[in-house]
């Protein structure tokens, strides 16, 4: 695992995966923000840097997965944190739509699709590791506000 760490929104819809996620990324040095709504993730967007997103695919609330990826990716202060797609435990549809919405989603521009229907920690870290930038280059808005 790479020694950096990164500050990782992490929007999962169900409790049990979301503090499942959260405790296995923060066990190897990673802050997280955990948050059940597309809303409150975005909430948090524009008021914090983030390195990594990683969103619910069967979000039920407020619009898919879908809409905020199209959201982050439109947003040029957003687009280059890289995004990942994330089926736990997916339901028997989801089960069959999955090769359909990993394609859709790598279409809008999320780094990576992961489906797992037990949770595997190590792989877990092993999908996202090459996406935690390794030096931080700053923060867009507090550059911009030195000028």
């Amino acid at each position: 695992m790479n020694e950096m760490t990164a500050k990782i929104l992490l929007t999962m819809e169900h409790e049990k995966e979301r503090e499942l996620i959260g405790d296995c990324l923060e066990q190897v040095g990673h802050e997280v923000v955990k948050v059940d709504t597309f809303h409150n993730a975005m909430e948090f967007l524009r008021k914090s840097d983030f390195d990594l997103i990683i969103s619910d695919v069967h979000l039920q609330n407020g619009g898919s997965v879908f809409d905020f990826l199209r959201w982050v990716k439109g947003d040029p202060h957003l687009r280059d944190t890289p995004f990942v797609c994330f089926s736990a435990e997916p339901p028997e549809v989801g089960k069959y739509l999955s090769d359909g919405v990993r394609t859709a989603a790598r279409a809008l521009g999320a780094a990576r699709y992961i489906s797992m229907n037990d949770f595997d920690g190590s792989l877990l870290l092993r999908e996202i590791e090459w996406l935690i930038p390794q030096t931080k280059e700053g923060n867009y808005y507090a550059s911009e506000n030195k000028s």
